[in-house]
């Protein structure tokens, strides 16, 4: 998983692994939650789960999030509890 904070309350988000049930849900309500807007993503399922989030916005309301808590987040929502 790499994020990167772009201008603004702008981020890009890569995330790579192996295939599993549900994944694609999981990462999304995970970014849901913590209030990402994705405006444009491609996901591709070959050969392993790719998310390529080309532009996010964080919610105006709240403090930013750092890209070191999106990516645990993420982490933890393909199941790599406590992996950073």
């Amino acid at each position: 998983v790499e994020v990167r904070v772009r201008e603004g309350r702008a981020v890009n988000i890569h995330m790579f692994c192996a295939r599993r049930p549900g994944l694609l849900l999981s990462a999304m309500k995970a970014l849901d939650g913590i209030g990402l807007d994705i405006q444009q993503a491609v996901i591709s399922c070959f050969n392993g789960f790719a998310l390529d989030v080309f532009r996010a916005e964080q919610c105006k309301e709240g403090a930013d999030i750092p890209p070191e808590d999106i990516k645990a987040i993420l982490l933890d929502s393909a199941g790599f509890h406590g992996m950073i």
